[in-house]
């Protein structure tokens, strides 16, 4: 799907700049083209309007859908989340409260799209999804609102929000009014895999949010998962046990990881051949974690910096995407700099051995 592109106008009438997602024909910002707008439930709440989309020529899907659970029988693993959410949509039904604003931690591929799809779901709401880097304008935000009609807007790369729309952002998340005219209630989901990469300055969203931290995936809970996945995506393709227990391994804990090597084994069901064509070595490490590890080995020891600079990657993409397996697996650890662990040396002696 093609990104929805803003463009900046000047309103006729009072002369305020404003964004909006196509042309039209009055050139009027929001609050010029609807001053008088119908109080309908509450006669202190205004309706926003916005700019609507064009979407006549895009065309029906007709191809199969990938399977994605929609209950949280089928959303395998994070029973503490499921559990805490569930109670909390029970109140929400209960005392007729909006759902707190939410703020969702858990590595990419973990599942916080699907986590937060079937929460909106079972509060019967809208979800409209963005990213932080989308919301550049406190226009753009506007325009979600009103798509939402009162549900959830989901954005994610929280790390990514300007610090000027945030700003905007949180008087709305408590008081649901704009220049002293209530809006319609909402509840938003900010989440990320870089929490510690947020601006400090936005430090007041994430505390007026309820904390949700999807937990690493027991091997058990992915071995349901990749079989489900199987079964509703692919139910003719029959996967030996031992090569299922090899994806479990090898996926890295991550849902998504597990489905594409589910789906490279129903095109071509070699297994040997899908591990060399993806690098993967052993227990999920490929060959950069190997490159780390023998650096840190030989090294005896390098900072986050030095260890980016021999992968030729950028520091981030080693914090963020290579380090946190590693760590998990007990392979390093962090003092005063990155070391490699026992059971790293264990593991690189194993695969002398191979």
């Amino acid at each position: 799907m093609l990104p929805i592109e803003y463009k900046t106008s000047l309103c006729s009438k009072c002369g305020c700049s404003y964004e909006h997602c196509m042309e039209i024909s009055d050139n009027l910002c929001l609050d010029c083209q609807y001053p008088d707008v119908e109080k309908k439930n509450n006669p202190q709440e205004i309706n926003i309007v916005p700019t609507l989309l064009d979407t006549s020529k895009l065309k029906e899907e007709t191809e199969s859908k990938e399977f994605r659970p929609e209950s949280w029988k089928e959303y395998q693993g994070q029973e503490s989340a499921k559990e805490k959410v569930q109670s909390y949509i029970e109140g929400c039904k209960k005392f007729g409260d909006i759902y707190p604003h939410t703020f969702i931690s858990a590595p990419s591929g973990m599942g916080k799209t699907l986590f937060a799809t079937i929460l909106a779901n079972q509060l019967n709401k809208k979800i409209i999804f963005t990213t932080g880097g989308e919301l550049k304008s406190e226009q753009i935000f506007i325009d979600k609102l009103v798509e939402a009609e009162g549900g959830i807007i989901f954005a994610d790369e929280a790390n990514r929000l300007p610090k000027r729309v945030g700003f905007f952002i949180l008087p709305l998340m408590e008081q649901f009014s704009i220049k002293g005219q209530q809006i319609k209630k909402f509840s938003i989901f900010f989440a990320t895999t870089h929490k510690g990469d947020i601006s400090k300055d936005l430090d007041a969203l994430i505390q007026r949010c309820d904390q949700i931290n999807l937990e690493p995936y027991k091997d058990d809970e992915m071995l349901n998962i990749i079989e489900q996945y199987r079964k509703k995506q692919y139910p003719a393709v029959q996967i030996p046990l031992d090569v299922m227990m090899e994806i479990v391994h090898s996926c890295r804990n991550t849902p998504r990881n597990a489905k594409n090597l589910v789906r490279a084994f129903a095109y071509n069901p070699n297994w040997e051949m899908i591990k060399r064509y993806n690098g993967i070595i052993k227990d999920g490490l490929n060959i950069t974690d190997i490159k780390v590890l023998e650096y840190l080995q030989l090294s005896g020891g390098a900072g986050m910096g030095a260890i980016a600079n021999y992968l030729r990657v950028k520091s981030q993409t080693y914090l963020y995407t290579i380090e946190p397996y590693l760590i998990y697996k007990d392979l390093i650890k962090i003092e005063n700099k990155r070391m490699i662990t026992s059971e790293g040396k264990e593991f690189l002696n194993s695969l002398k051995g191979e």
